[in-house]
């Protein structure tokens, strides 16, 4: 979890954007569409049983049409008595055989005129004293009746029953309704009935309602009595196609394809089996379910590149106004160019360019303050001395000395007035470093009569840098210093160098000047804290760094390298050209 917090607070504002965008969108987006799309395929499945259920119920009713118009032709022949007697006298004559067959080719070819839907009505009869007609009238034997069915129909004891498919001499398929013939009071057969109906007429009510799917219509046995294929017909319908019917509804699986199988029975044990692959049934389902995936897709890539977009606009801001704020860290307050927006971002870049403006008000009015105050210090530090009498005083001293006959005493004295007449430089804070170098041999001449020969100068001096401006009393304080602090035994000569050259500093040409001297030295604590010492020894060198960083800036000042017993070097760093 930290790591994923870190991860999060680290990405850019335009992977937060997305992030956010595909959390919040993408996971709402792909559990509604399979709640959809599974709702959507159980409702289709629900509407398409209701069709097939429908569509069974329409073939069923039809097919029961026709199976009723059969059983009341049968009931009519069953119960016509004039009927019965012609088929179970016994004839003597051919006149009495005409009057038999007038009544019942007349009854049969009114019944068969009646029914265009009939393939057939023929009647099988024992009295072999009425010959057979060779169309309605048959007598009852094995060529004219299979025994199979002639054995069926005598157990049905005058109820109605229907064959399997049979084919006709024409070669056609025909279903028959066949029924025993029976003395009323006796319950003894005198003869059979069969009427038969062509198996396309029942198929053509199947075809009308097979759109996506198949259906087959079964005996009471669960034959297959018409289909599509007629290689099917009489065959069981677990045997043929698969599935037992162990429900009205359900997804069975046949030859590795799921289906919806739906079926109803009629009253006279037929059923109406329909049959629909669920690929077909949810085909529009798909195509909508892929329609939506293609929707939400454009629509997640155009929302993706919008949020790139506008990040992309939002994060170029932002990023200007932080290269702004490093520039400001880095001491540059130009200002950002305004933004005429007026989002939280326009205001945060306007109150920055106030702030910026503020800031560099303040700063330059800091800095202007601390100038002028350091100015003034130096001033009241330089002017400590009144020029004109300081003069006039080491003048009257001289004159005095001389008149007394101390040579020496006048000498120092001029010295001393030379040094001090050289140092104030009518008040100016920059002098030639030829000047600078006089000024401290000076200084060193009033040192040498004041210690004697208790050390010795060495000047290694770039005779061409003679001319450049510095600002005055670089050297003189460390010589000092050198001279008071340095010398640890009297028996000793300190040596005391003086470099003058020039190197190169942050790519620019710089003016280095050293004192080294072979005294005592620091230890590195000593170092550490002389620049910012209270202390007598270090307020010179402090005055020096400091004045040398307000004149010319932070890149340069005072270094001091020591080494307690071996020394002390000290290094001024100033920009060789300097613009006035």
């Amino acid at each position: 979890m930290k790591t994923l917090k870190r991860l999060f607070n680290n990405s850019s504002l335009l992977q937060k954007l997305l992030i956010m965008f595909l959390t919040v969108t993408i996971t709402p987006l792909i559990f509604i569409t399979v709640f959809f799309y599974d709702r959507t395929e159980q409702r289709l499945l629900e509407l398409t049983y209701e069709n097939m259920y429908s569509s069974n119920q329409q073939i069923s009713s039809n097919v029961k049409a026709h199976l009723d118009n059969l059983n009341q032709i049968s009931s009519m022949i069953y119960t016509d008595e004039t009927l019965q007697a012609y088929l179970t006298q016994t004839y003597t004559n051919d006149y009495s055989v005409f009057e038999a067959y007038r009544y019942i080719d007349g009854l049969l070819y009114s019944l068969m005129t009646a029914n265009n839907s009939l393939a057939s009505i023929t009647l099988y009869v024992h009295n072999t004293t009425l010959p057979e007609d060779g169309l309605f009238l048959k007598h009852i034997t094995h060529e004219n009746l299979p025994l199979q069915y002639l054995s069926q129909l005598q157990q049905t004891y005058g109820n109605n029953m229907f064959s399997n498919v049979l084919q006709d001499k024409k070669g056609k398929n025909i279903i028959y309704l066949g029924r025993t013939l029976n003395f009323n009071t006796q319950n003894q057969p005198y003869g059979m009935v069969t009427i038969g109906i062509y198996e396309e007429l029942l198929y053509r009510l199947i075809e009308k309602e097979e759109q996506n799917k198949s259906v087959y219509l079964l005996n009471e046995k669960n034959q297959i009595i018409s289909a599509t294929d007629k290689s099917l017909l009489n065959l069981s319908f677990s045997e043929a196609i698969g599935p037992d019917l162990s429900a009205d509804k359900e997804v069975v699986t046949i030859n590795g394809e799921s289906n919806l199988l739906v079926y109803n029975t009629m009253y006279y044990g037929w059923k109406t089996v329909s049959l629909t692959p669920i690929d077909e049934i949810m085909r529009s389902s798909r195509q909508t379910a892929m329609q939506i995936v293609v929707i939400a897709i454009f629509s997640l890539v155009l929302s993706i590149l919008m949020i790139i977009v506008i990040a992309k606009y939002l994060s170029l801001r932002l990023r200007k106004l932080n290269r702004q704020a490093a520039q400001v860290e880095l001491g540059n307050f130009t200002l950002l160019p305004a933004d005429p927006s007026r989002d939280e971002i326009g205001q945060l870049s306007t109150a920055f360019n106030q702030m910026s403006t503020r800031l560099k008000d303040l700063i330059d009015k800091l800095y202007v303050k601390e100038i002028a105050k350091r100015d003034a210090e130096l001033y009241a530090w330089q002017s400590q001395i009144n020029p004109h009498f300081l003069y006039n005083t080491l003048s009257g001293i001289s004159s005095l000395a001389i008149q007394k006959g101390n040579v020496e005493v006048s000498e120092i004295v001029n010295r001393l007035a030379r040094f001090y007449q050289t140092s104030l430089n009518m008040g100016r804070q920059y002098i030639t470093l030829e000047k600078e170098i006089t000024l401290t041999k000076h200084y060193f001449a009033i040192q040498h009569m004041r210690f004697d020969d208790s050390f010795m100068e060495h000047w290694e001096v770039d005779e061409s840098l003679l001319t450049h401006e510095t600002l005055k009393l670089l050297l003189q304080p460390f010589v000092e210093n050198a001279i008071n602090h340095a010398i640890y035994d009297n028996h000793t000569c300190l040596n005391i160098t003086i470099r003058v050259y020039q190197s190169v500093h942050v790519g620019s040409p710089a003016l280095i000047l050293e004192v080294v001297d072979d005294g005592c030295g620091m230890s590195s604590k000593q170092v550490e804290t002389l620049l910012s010492s209270e202390s007598k020894a270090g307020y010179g060198i402090k005055n020096v760094h400091e004045r040398v960083q307000l004149a010319y800036g932070q890149n340069y000042g005072v270094t001091i390298h020591s080494q307690a017993g071996l020394g002390t070097k000290i290094t001024v760093l100033l920009p060789l050209e300097q613009d006035d």
